[in-house]
């Protein structure tokens, strides 16, 4: 699933727009070759052992699914806000207890796991996550100076040429004027 979450994050600008493109074969290339070193860097890092690689697994996917179910949570809160059908409301509540049941379960899962796994190797992934956290938001607000810094201001605009032409561009801002 990597390939597609990380097109997905590239599409947002949390993560290098090349990972968003698709290859020749129509998959993701960039986000299968980047998951494949990152694979066989733990490989070998760990020397290939099952039992210490399992720690970054487990707390990862506790980690996920207790975000996943806290996001329901807050999804469920936001549509109670504004949705005035009875029927609507109830399918909603009883969902929102759900997720919320799901969410304690596996946080007090997710937190036994780090007390019991801590030492034996989940420290890593409680040490990546904050720092795969901050990548991606510098790497959001690079995106986002560069795209300020494209903005066309007005100056940028030269009179139109006596020849006439469609120039079929995806976004307009100020290498496209220019180059116009």
């Amino acid at each position: 699933g990597f390939p597609v979450l990380g097109s997905i994050l590239a599409r947002d600008g949390y993560l290098p727009r090349q990972l968003h493109t698709r290859g020749d074969r129509l998959a993701f290339s960039n986000g299968i070759v980047i998951l494949a070193g990152a694979a066989g860097l733990l490989v070998y890092a760990f020397q290939a052992e099952v039992t210490r690689l399992i720690q970054l697994y487990i707390v990862g996917v506790f980690v996920s699914f207790t975000l996943s179910q806290i996001g329901m949570v807050r999804h469920w809160n936001r549509h109670l806000a504004t949705e005035r059908d009875p029927a609507a409301r109830r399918h909603m509540h009883r969902s929102r207890i759900i997720n919320a049941i799901g969410g304690s379960t596996t946080g007090f899962v997710l937190v036994i796991v780090l007390l019991t796994k801590f030492t034996h190797g989940a420290y890593i992934v409680c040490i990546a996550m904050p720092i795969l956290f901050l990548l991606m938001r510098s790497i959001k607000r690079h995106y986002d100076r560069v795209a300020a810094e494209l903005v066309p201001t007005g100056e940028d605009v030269a009179l139109p040429a006596r020849n006439h032409a469609i120039v079929l561009v995806s976004k307009l801002h100020k290498p496209t004027l220019r180059a116009v």
